[in-house]
């Protein structure tokens, strides 16, 4: 397992955001509570968008052991064997990359307010302003979920949501890969 940098280091122009990915507790697309499988994409996708804002660590949460063990491969390829001489720049955004089996080790490896999102109105939701006000003032962990996204209960246990990505009409179902990148464009 990779260290992260304490809280609080390796940021620019005092944003103070890390980023995670969960799997588990997420919904399918008939509303039951599944554990998501993890995707190359996103692992990639998301790390690039962590590295071009400055955030120094996004974190990868699954219950699952095989499937951290499959990101692991993933990112093994690029950062140890030839993937990495072939792309150094995928390297260098997979370097920031944390593989997690729960929520309670991001807690602790970065004692970070923990806010979360959702594609559906949540009861007392923050702003998109009022996120980045909180992103420039203390430690903060944005926390998005796989699949069909988070369950409300472990929504719940979060310090705050954030509302949704309001997009020009009713449909909203974007990718957890676009979704992290407004969402961080926004805060960033």
């Amino acid at each position: 397992r990779q260290e992260s940098p304490g809280p609080g280091q390796g940021r620019r122009d005092g944003l103070m955001l890390s980023l995670g990915l969960l799997h588990w507790p997420c919904f399918d697309k008939n509303g039951d509570e599944i554990a998501s499988a993890v995707t190359n994409l996103d692992l990639h996708d998301c790390a690039r968008v962590c590295l071009t804002y400055g955030l120094n660590t996004l974190y990868i949460v699954h219950p699952n052991r095989s499937q951290l063990d499959f990101a692991r491969r993933i990112m093994d390829h690029w950062l140890t064997g030839f993937g990495g001489q072939y792309n150094p720049h995928r390297k260098r955004a997979l370097e920031i990359v944390r593989l997690v089996e729960n929520l309670d080790e991001v807690r602790r490896a970065t004692g970070a307010l923990m806010v979360g999102t959702s594609a559906r109105n949540m009861p007392g939701s923050i702003s998109w302003d009022e996120a980045k006000a909180l992103a420039h003032t203390r430690d903060m962990c944005l926390l998005f979920g796989t699949g069909w996204g988070l369950s409300p209960r472990i929504l719940q246990t979060f310090d705050a949501v954030i509302e949704p990505i309001a997009g020009a009409g009713e449909f909203n179902h974007l990718s957890v890969r676009s979704a992290v990148a407004i969402a961080v464009d926004r805060i960033a």
